[in-house]
């Protein structure tokens, strides 16, 4: 059977503390961490993640209004153990090991932060394992910038005073990535209608990468309060454990509140059978199947972003407006492609 290949998409949210962003470190920082091998995610007897053909590629060749994006692979290597077979009726000891190296292709577009992801083959690696291997890519990075600031500075002798290690790292914090994954407006009302009766639900306002992001005015007003009380979340719930929730009121506010990436949502409730269901944005999230695409990561590049664009421009897919400080820095990232 033909393998039956997917497309996922989440929003890419990156901070360096609370002033900075992925395209603010992004030649230190950023576009290093995603070098081919350059990092590799050793998790023992469980085999090994690193990045591969990864480069950064025009999307949109227009001075004026350009898109950017970093493509690639992410690659798990390693090897399928097994320690018995059944031959003739019964089970025998067979000790064997084959080495394996499925990959996922991958599309981060800089101008929003948009990631598109691709399993390639079963068993390749998941939107999860991205997140997990391009945290510690982005950890071992920022190690080596603050180490070669330190040392740049240090290395001045006629530099007043001596530059530490906290300080630089104050000035630059520690990278802090979440991947949100994009939510299905279909597929949350399908989820939401496997429920009789829902007893809670909680929406959670993430930080977003500085975009600027257009939510009805219950959820703008949340976004900006917790900005202004220099809060990392914030969370409302709703519950009514007796009578439950209104199932249309749910997805009203569900919908709303995840239509740009930068929420988490959880039900909870029962179904007609009175069984327990809960569920959060991975039950409902956004994907789309592709009948073919190319091994060539610039090539599937492409078609992703062609499918990216359809979707938004269906209504499928909502963009924050890109700020201007941003499009100035992508601006300046084309010029010298």
């Amino acid at each position: 059977m033909t393998y039956i290949r997917k497309l996922e998409f989440g929003n890419y949210t990156l901070k360096f503390g609370d002033n900075k962003v992925l395209l603010d470190l992004f030649d230190e920082v950023v576009m290093p961490s995603f070098f081919e091998m350059k990092y590799i995610r050793h998790l023992k007897d469980k085999g090994d993640y690193f990045f591969l053909d990864t480069k950064l590629i025009k999307l949109v060749d227009d001075v004026n209004l350009p898109v950017l994006g970093i493509s690639g692979r992410i690659v798990k290597n390693t090897k399928l153990k097994r320690e018995q077979i059944f031959r003739s009726g019964g089970i025998i000891e067979d000790r064997s090991e084959l080495e394996t190296a499925p990959s996922s292709t991958f599309l981060l577009i800089l101008n929003n932060h948009r990631l598109i992801f691709c399993k390639e083959v079963p068993g390749a690696p998941t939107i999860q394992n991205f997140q997990s291997t391009s945290q510690y890519c982005l950890n071992a990075r920022h190690k080596e910038f603050i180490e070669e600031q330190y040392k740049n500075y240090n290395s001045n002798k006629l530099a007043l005073n001596r530059v530490t290690k906290v300080s630089l790292i104050k000035e630059n914090p520690y990278p802090r990535l979440r991947i949100t994954p994009l939510s299905d407006k279909e597929s949350l009302r399908n989820f939401i209608s496997r429920f009789k009766h829902i007893n809670k639900v909680s929406i959670k306002l993430l930080p977003t990468n500085n975009e600027e992001i257009d939510n009805d005015d219950f959820w703008a007003y949340l976004g900006r309060t917790r900005e202004e009380m220099n809060s990392n979340s914030a969370k409302v719930e709703f519950s009514n454990a007796k009578d439950g929730l209104d199932t249309d009121m749910v997805y009203s506010q569900a919908s709303s509140a995840s239509n740009f990436g930068n929420s988490e949502v959880n039900l909870k409730g029962y179904d007609e059978q009175g069984d327990t269901i809960s569920g959060s944005n991975e039950d409902f999230n956004l994907s789309v199947e592709l009948e073919e695409l190319p091994r060539n990561p610039d090539m599937a590049a492409a078609i992703k972003y062609n499918q990216f664009t359809y979707l938004a421009q269906e209504g499928v897919i909502s963009l924050p407006e890109v700020a201007q400080a941003a499009l100035d820095k992508i601006k300046a990232i084309f010029e010298r492609l």
